[in-house]
This record gives C-alpha cells, structure tokens and sequence, in this order.
C-alpha cells in the first residue's frame, strides 16, 4: 500500500505544480526554471515506484518517459500545461490499476532477479541535469540493457554494455576506453575494475558481434556476460563527476 500513498502524494504535488505556471503575453504559460527541475523529479520518482511494482516498460512508465522527452509547447524548454496535466492524470491511472490490483489480489510478474543497472542508480543518472552533456543516449542504454538482462537476451547484454564503454569516454576527457582505463586519474580501485572490464568484455563482445556462423556453436551463459559489478563503478563514477 506504500506504493500507492506515494504516488498519490507525487500526483498531489503535480496538482500544484499547475497552479504555478506564469503567464507571458509573448510565450503563452510556462514553468520557472525551479518548477521544471521539480516536476522532472516527481516523475523520476512516480517512474521508479511503477517499474518496481509493474515491471519495467510498463505502459505508466513508458507515458512518463514521453511526458518528458516530448519537450515544451513554448520558447522556455519546460513542459506544456498540457503535458503536466497529462502526467497527473496517467499518476492517477496507475494508482486506479494498483488499487484495483490490490483489492482482486491479481498478481503481477516481477523481474525475478535483480535489475542489471540498478534503479537507484539508474534514476541518478536520469537527475543528471544541466551538464555539457546530454544524458539521453546513456539512459536509454541502461533501460534496454535491464530490458535485455529481464528476458534473457544475453547477447543484447554484452553487445549493449560495449556500446555503453563506448559512448561515456568523453566524459572522462577521453577519445576511447582504453584512455579511460589508462589515462583517467580515479582511485586506484576504479582503474582496476575498469581494467577488468575492459579485457573481460571485449573478449565476449568481440566474438559475440563478429563471429561467422560455423558447424557447432556455443551460446553465452549468464556468467559470461554478467559485468554489472563493473558498470555500476563505471555509472557511480559518471554521477560523481557530473552530479
């Protein structure tokens, strides 16, 4: 029942973020810069709430992602009134879902184990706001990689978490991983768990994306593209530097 106080307060809190906007004769409504980065908080939160009773890329939480990714009907980058509206009532959809869930005992399926990048985490990066960089690409490679590890596609997993190394070194100031691993001055223990990062994924990932097709094949188990150890230091040190 937690669950669903929790997400009646944040539709609460979005009610009033209604009652905020300011009215500009050249731009129509908009929120303050202040009322934006809240409502972007509220539905961080409503989100991870949904995906830990629902599941990841449940409908609720995929028409939260659209509410912020579908951007502003005005000149100041925040969203619509509209848009707000539309948030507050899909929050009032799902806690109608969960309430009617509760009260038949239908049961839901849930991830059977836990989530390849973490949720709290996860939801550090979606707060990352404001930086030179833009955190979209990154995000979206985290969710599908949780994607991939809850239906069991593992070579989507290996495949996936190479495109992250991938993408991240200019964050570090760096062109590629390898400078990452060897030229980033973090702690000792970071460069260590990026050095086994590196040589151990590169191997899967290598023959998993450019093997060609032979008589007998043997298909990745679980352990073999299990790296998540690795990339939530990787992930934690991206939300140290950037946070």
């Amino acid at each position: 029942m937690s669950s669903e106080v929790d997400l009646a307060a944040l539709a609460e809190e979005i009610e009033q973020l209604e009652g905020k906007f300011v009215h500009s004769s050249s731009s129509g409504y908009f929120l303050k810069t202040d009322d934006q980065a809240e409502f972007k908080r509220i539905v961080v939160e409503a989100k991870s709430i949904l995906d830990a009773e629902l599941g990841r890329a449940n409908d609720f939480s995929m028409n939260l992602i659209s509410s912020i990714n579908s951007g502003s009907d005005g000149f100041f980058g925040g969203p619509s009134m509209a848009k707000v509206k539309e948030t507050r009532k899909v929050l009032v959809g799902s806690l109608n879902h969960l309430r009617r869930r509760h009260n038949f005992g239908v049961l839901q399926r849930k991830p059977t184990s836990p989530a390849y990048i973490d949720t709290t985490r996860l939801a550090e990066l979606r707060g990352i706001v404001g930086q030179n960089w833009d955190m979209a690409r990154l995000v979206r490679l985290c969710e599908e990689l949780n994607i991939a590890h809850e239906n069991g596609c593992l070579m989507s997993i290996a495949m996936l978490v190479r495109a992250i190394l991938d993408h991240i070194p200019p964050i570090f100031g760096c062109k590629n991983f390898a400078e990452v691993v060897n030229n980033y001055p973090g702690s000792k223990s970071f460069r260590g768990s990026m050095q086994h990062l590196d040589k151990a994924l590169r191997h899967v990932a290598d023959s998993l994306l450019h093997q060609q097709i032979r008589k007998r094949e043997s298909l990745p188990s679980p352990t073999q593209v299990d790296f998540r150890a690795g990339v939530d230091v990787l992930l934690g040190e991206i939300v140290r530097v950037l946070g």
